[in-house]
C-alpha cells in the first residue's frame, strides 16, 4: 500500500526557526527575498534568517494580501483597513481606512496614482500623494481580482428583500455587469480569481461549492459542474501554473486542467495540509504557506516521494519489469508489484524470508527470487505461481543472462553457469571465489570477483584477468552500453573498458565521491552516490546532478531505470523521478548583498570606498546571497587585490570575512558566489579600503626627519666649529693672558726689584762691610741673593704655593727690617687648617701690598711700626689673606707725595689688572678690599688690605 504520494519537500521549521505556524500569503521580490504574511505579522526571509516588520500604529499583528506595485514596492493590509508599504527597509502606514472597511478585510488594487479599495460601503480611490478619497462605485464589494488591465468585482446590491449578487468588470473607469445571481440569502465565501486565459468565480451554497467560468473576451459567464473532489472543500485560493488550475483547500491542492469548459482532475497534493498560497521562486522552488503547519518548500515537483505502510518490513531487493512495472522484495518474504506509483499486487513467499536478490527474465516471464539463506524461488508472472527451487539461486550476488537458455549466477563463493536454468538446469562452476557483479557484452562474460576482474569466452569459458596499470582491480558495480563496459572500482574510481583497454573517462565528478551503483540507459549513464544521483550523457559529455537541493536529500544506493521513470529505493520509502527534461533544473545564484561593514567592531554605512586612518584597520564584512537554503547550497569566494593572487574559499554556511590588522595600503575586496549546481557565479560590487600610513611612515615625516637629521648634523658641525673657534679664541686669550700675566709678573718683579730697594740693600751690605761686620754682610748678601733668585724663579710661574709665597714674603721683610733699622715689628700668622704646601695663589701676589704698607704707611712713622699678615680659611672654602699696618694711612701718605712724583703703587695698577684677568678670563673669583683704620679719636691708625680667593 502507499501511504501518500507528494512531491519531495522540506519544512521551513526544520531548516530555520520559523516565527509562526499560520501564514496567509507569500511573495518573492526582485532581490529574491521571500516575504511572508502571517498571523504574527510580516516577515522577510533571506535564506538563513527572518526579519520582522511592524508599525507602532498597527492595530493588529496579522497582515494579508501582499502585492508589489510597478516599482517593486511591497504593500499589504489588515482587517482594520490599514494599508502599509515597505520603504527604506521599514513598514510604513499609508492610510487608515477603518471607517470605510468597517472591520472587513478589504481587497485593494495598486493603481498608478492611487490605491483602489473595495469595501462593503463601495469602491474608493485614495490618492497616493494627497490621501484624498474619491468614491468611484456604490455597493457592497466583497471580492475583487485584477489581471493587470481590468478589475473583476463581486458586489451585492439590495433591491427590497432581494439581494442581487453581481460581478462587474471595471475597465477604463467603466463598469460592465457580467453575472448576476438573485437570492433571498447572502452568498457565502464569494471569491474571484482572474488569469490570463480565464476567470473563475466560486462561492458556497447550502449543498456544495459553486464554480463559474468567466469568458474574459465575451464578458460572459458559465456555471461549471463542480468536480466531486471540490464539492465540500473550503477553497482558500486558486492559482494557475502551466495551464493547470490549482485549487488550494483545507485538504491540500487539487490540480485540474480545463478542457472544453470542464475541470478535469489530475492529482491531489499534500492532502493533509490547509494550503493558503503558493509562490515559485527564481530557482523554481515551490513555497507553500499553510494555516496551521507553517511553510514548506518543494525543490522539484517532478520528484515524488512515496512512503510504504502496512508492510512492517524493509525493502531489501528490487528489479525492473516490462514497461514501467517493477517489483520490490522485503525482509519478510513479500513481493510488492508496482505500475509506476501504484501498488497492483502483493505476493507472499512461504514463510518470512529475507529476499536478497531479484532477477527478471522477460522472455520467460519468470522472476528469480534469491533468499539470503539456502533457499530460492521461481515466480511465474503469468500465473503468479511460486516454485521452491531449493538452493539453486540462493544467496545470489549477481545474475546475467547469457543466452535464452543460459544464465550466469554468482554467489558468495562461486561463479556458476546454468544451462536451462528454469527447467532442467545444468550447472558449471567456472571459478571458486566470492562474486560481486557481472555483465555480458557480445561474446564475453565479465565477472568481478572479490580478488579480481575476469573476462570469459562464452563458448569455452576460458578466462583472462583484466588489470589496470598491471595491478588487480576490485570492481563494485558494472554496466554496459553498445561496445563499452563501465566499472565502479574500489581504488581507481570510475573506469571504462573499450576496445580491450581500460581507461579513466573524463567525467568531472566531485572529488572523493563515493559511487555506489551505475546503470547505462542507451547514451545516458546514471551514477548513484552518497550525495545524490548523476546523469552523464556519453556523447555530449554533459553531466547533470540531482541532490538535496533538488529534493533528493538522501544517499542513493539502489535504483531502477524503467521505461519512463527512475525509482530510487530506500528501506521504507522510494522516490519516483520522471525521465524528462523537467527533472533537472537550471539553478541560478541570487545577487550578493553586502549586509554590513564593520570597522574596529563598529558597524558603518556600507559604501564602495573607505579611507581610514592607520589605526582603524580591523575590517569585518558580512554578506548573503538570498534563496532557499542558500547557506547550504551557495559557495562564496573572495579575493583582496594586493594580498591574494587567487580566489580564497569561504567555508560553507559562513557569511562573513574578517581582516584583523591590515597594514597601510589600498585593498580592493572582491566577492563572488555560485550555487553549487549553477554554471556561472555572481559578483558583488567591489569595496576599496584605503588604509593611510601612520604619520611616521609618510613622506613628509621622512622629509622632516631628514631635515631634522641634516639640521642636527649642521648644528653639530657648527657647534664643533664654534667650539674649535672658541677653543682657538680661548687659546689666543690664554696666550694673551699668559703674556699679560707675564708682563704683570715682570712689572711686579720690576716693582720688587726697583732701584731704591736694590740701592738700600747694597748700601746696607756696604755699611756692614765698612763696619767690618763680615758675618752680617755675608748673611744679608745671602738673603738678598735668595730673594732675587726667588723673584726670578717665581716670576716664571702663574701660580705658586701659599708656602712659597709666604717664604718669599718673610725673606723680603727680613731685608726691609734692616732698612728700617730694626724699627719694624712684623708677624705672619697662618691658620692651622691651611695646607700651605697644596694651596695655590698667584705668584708674588701679596708682596706688593706689603711693600705699600711699608713704603707709604710705616716709612713715614718714626716709631712703633707694626705689620701683621694673616692667612686663614673663611666660609665657602675660601682663603683670606690680611695685610694690616699701623702706619700713617692713605690720606696722609698722599699729602706727603711730591707734586711731580709719577710713581703709582703697584696695588692700584698691576695687581688690579691681574685680578681682573683672573676673575674674567680664568674664572677665579679674587677680591681685594682696602680699608682705612682709625683710632678712637677718629685719627688715621693704619691701613688694612683683605685679599679673598677660592682655595684650589
Amino acid at each position: 500500500m502507499v501511504l501518500g504520494q507528494n512531491p519531495t519537500h522540506n519544512y521551513l521549521q526544520n531548516i530555520s526557526a520559523l516565527p509562526d505556524t499560520e501564514f496567509y500569503d507569500v511573495l518573492e521580490d526582485q532581490q529574491h527575498y521571500i516575504w511572508l504574511a502571517a498571523d504574527k505579522g510580516l516577515f522577510r526571509y533571506n535564506g538563513k534568517d527572518y526579519k520582522h516588520y511592524s508599525h507602532p500604529e498597527q492595530k493588529s499583528n496579522s497582515l494579508f494580501q501582499l502585492k508589489f506595485d510597478a516599482k517593486g514596492q511591497l504593500w499589504c493590509n489588515n482587517i482594520y483597513g490599514q494599508l502599509f508599504y515597505i520603504e527604506n527597509d521599514t513598514l510604513k502606514l499609508f492610510y487608515d481606512a477603518s471607517k470605510l472597511v468597517k472591520g472587513q478585510l478589504a481587497p485593494y488594487e495598486i493603481l498608478e496614482n492611487s490605491i483602489r479599495l473595495f469595501t462593503i460601503t463601495g469602491i474608493y480611490d485614495i490618492d497616493k500623494l494627497t490621501k484624498n478619497i474619491t468614491k468611484v462605485f456604490e455597493g457592497m464589494c466583497i471580492s475583487n481580482a485584477n489581471d493587470g488591465n481590468s478589475n473583476y468585482t463581486f458586489v451585492i446590491n439590495f433591491e427590497g428583500d432581494l439581494e442581487r449578487h453581481r460581478i462587474y468588470k471595471f475597465q477604463n473607469e467603466q463598469a460592465k455587469k457580467i453575472l448576476e445571481i438573485t437570492s433571498l440569502t447572502r452568498i457565502q465565501s464569494p471569491k474571484i480569481f482572474v488569469f490570463n486565459k480565464a476567470a473563475f468565480f466560486t462561492h458556497k451554497s447550502t449543498k456544495e461549492n459553486i464554480i463559474y467560468l468567466i469568458d474574459k473576451t465575451k464578458n460572459t459567464s458559465k456555471k461549471l459542474k463542480t468536480p466531486k473532489q471540490l464539492q465540500n472543500e473550503t477553497i482558500y485560493n486558486l492559482l494557475s501554473f502551466n495551464d493547470d488550475y490549482w485549487f488550494l483547500t483545507s485538504s491540500g491542492i487539487f490540480i485540474f486542467s480545463l478542457n472544453q469548459n470542464t475541470l478535469v482532475f489530475k492529482e491531489q497534493l499534500y492532502k493533509t495540509e490547509s494550503i493558503t498560497n503558493v509562490e515559485i521562486d527564481f530557482n523554481n522552488n515551490y513555497w507553500f504557506t499553510t494555516l496551521d503547519n507553517g511553510v514548506f518548500v518543494s525543490p522539484n515537483l517532478n520528484i515524488r516521494r512515496l512512503e510504504l505502510s502496512n508492510i512492517e518490513a524493509k525493502v531489501t531487493a528490487s528489479v525492473g519489469l516490462d514497461n514501467n512495472h517493477f517489483v520490490l522484495g522485503t525482509n519478510n518474504g513479500k513481493l510488492l508489484f508496482y505500475n509506476q506509483d501504484k501498488l497492483i499486487k502483493t505476493l507472499q513467499l512461504p514463510g518470512k524470508k529475507i529476499i536478497g536478490k531479484l532477477h527478471f527474465n522477460s522472455q520467460k516471464q519468470k522472476l528469480i527470487v534469491s533468499i539470503n539463506a539456502s533457499e530460492s524461488f521461481l515466480v511465474d508472472l503469468k500465473t503468479d505461481k511460486i516454485t521452491d527451487v531449493n538452493n539453486r539461486f540462493s544467496v545470489a550476488k549477481t545474475f546475467s543472462k547469457i543466452e535464452d537458455n543460459s544464465l550466469f549466477y554468482g554467489n558468495y563463493r562461486q561463479g556458476i553457469v546454468y544451462k536451462n536454468p528454469f527447467t532442467s538446469p545444468q550447472k558449471q562452476v567456472i571459478r571458486e571465489s566470492r562474486v560481486k557483479t557481472s555483465v555480458v557484452l557480445g561474446n564475453h562474460l565479465f565477472v568481478a570477483y572479490i580478488d579480481g576482474f575476469y573476462k570469459y569466452n562464452l563458448k569455452t569459458f576460458s578466462s583472462e584477468e583484466i588489470t589496470f596499470n598491471t595491478k588487480k582491480i576490485l570492481v563494485n558495480a558494472i554496466t554496459k552500453n553498445e561496445n563499452t563496459i563501465w566499472l565502479v572500482t574500489q581504488h581507481n574510481g570510475l573506469l571504462k573498458f573499450e576496445d580491450n583497454t581500460l581507461s579513466q573517462p573524463n567525467i568531472q565528478l566531485p572529488k572523493n565521491l563515493q559511487i555506489n551503483n551505475i546503470y547505462c540507459d542507451n547514451n545516458l549513464l546514471w551514477i548513484s552516490t552518497d550525495i545524490g544521483l548523476f546523469q552523464y550523457h556519453i556523447q555530449t559529455k554533459i553531466l547533470k546532478s540531482l541532490s538535496a537541493q533538488d529534493g533528493l536529500n538522501t544517499a542513493v544506493n539502489s535504483f531502477l531505470v524503467l521505461q519512463d521513470k527512475i525509482i530510487v529505493i530506500l528501506p521504507k520509502v522510494f522516490y519516483i523521478l520522471p525521465k524528462n527534461k523537467d527533472l533537472f533544473k537550471a539553478f541560478k545564484t541570487s545577487n550578493i548583498k553586502i549586509e554590513t561593514v564593520s570597522i574596529n567592531d563598529l558597524d558603518t554605512l556600507v559604501q564602495a570606498n573607505y579611507k581610514l586612518p592607520y589605526n582603524l584597520n580591523k575590517i569585518g564584512i558580512t554578506f548573503n546571497s538570498n534563496g532557499f537554503q542558500s547557506n547550504q547550497h551557495v559557495k562564496y569566494q573572495y579575493r583582496v587585490k594586493q594580498i591574494d593572487t587567487s580566489w580564497q574559499n569561504i567555508p560553507l554556511n559562513t557569511h562573513f570575512v574578517n581582516f584583523n590588522s591590515l597594514s597601510s595600503g589600498t585593498y580592493t575586496f572582491e566577492l563572488k558566489a555560485k550555487n553549487i549546481s549553477a554554471k556561472t557565479p555572481v559578483f558583488a560590487t567591489p569595496i576599496t579600503f584605503i588604509i593611510t600610513k601612520p604619520f611616521w611612515e609618510t613622506y613628509w615625516f621622512y622629509g622632516l626627519v631628514l631635515a631634522f637629521i641634516i639640521g642636527v648634523i649642521w648644528l653639530y658641525f657648527r657647534w664643533q666649529l664654534q667650539q674649535k673657534e672658541a677653543q682657538r679664541i680661548d687659546e689666543i686669550d690664554k696666550i694673551l693672558i699668559d703674556k699679560k700675566i707675564t708682563n704683570l709678573r715682570l712689572e711686579n718683579l720690576r716693582s720688587q726689584m726697583n732701584p731704591h730697594f736694590i740701592f738700600n740693600a747694597l748700601n746696607s751690605i756696604q755699611d756692614y762691610i765698612v763696619s767690618n761686620e763680615k758675618e752680617l754682610a755675608s748673611s744679608y748678601l745671602v738673603k738678598f741673593s735668595r730673594l732675587i733668585r726667588m723673584y726670578l724663579d717665581y716670576s716664571q710661574q702663574n701660580e705658586i704655593t701659599l708656602e712659597e709665597e709666604l717664604n718669599a714674603l718673610k725673606l723680603y721683610l727680613e731685608l726691609e727690617k734692616v732698612r728700617f733699622e730694626d724699627e719694624l715689628e712684623y708677624n705672619i700668622t697662618v691658620d692651622n687648617q691651611l695646607n700651605t704646601k697644596q694651596i695655590k695663589v698667584p705668584s708674588l701676589f701679596i708682596q706688593p701690598y706689603v711693600e705699600n704698607a711699608l713704603k707709604h704707611g710705616l716709612l713715614h712713622k718714626l716709631n712703633d711700626r707694626k705689620l701683621h699678615i694673616e692667612a686663614k680659611i673663611i666660609q665657602q672654602n675660601k682663603l683670606e689673606i690680611t695685610v694690616e699696618d699701623n702706619g700713617i694711612g692713605r690720606e696722609q701718605s698722599e699729602k706727603l707725595k711730591r707734586p711731580n712724583q709719577q710713581h703709582k703703587p703697584f696695588a692700584t695698577k698691576a695687581n688690579k689688572e691681574r685680578v681682573h684677568l683672573y676673575k674674567n678670563k680664568l674664572k677665579r673669583d679674587i677680591t681685594i678690599t682696602t680699608n682705612d683704620l682709625y683710632d678712637k679719636n677718629n685719627e688715621a691708625a693704619g691701613t688694612k688690605v683683605v685679599i679673598t680667593m677660592p682655595i684650589h
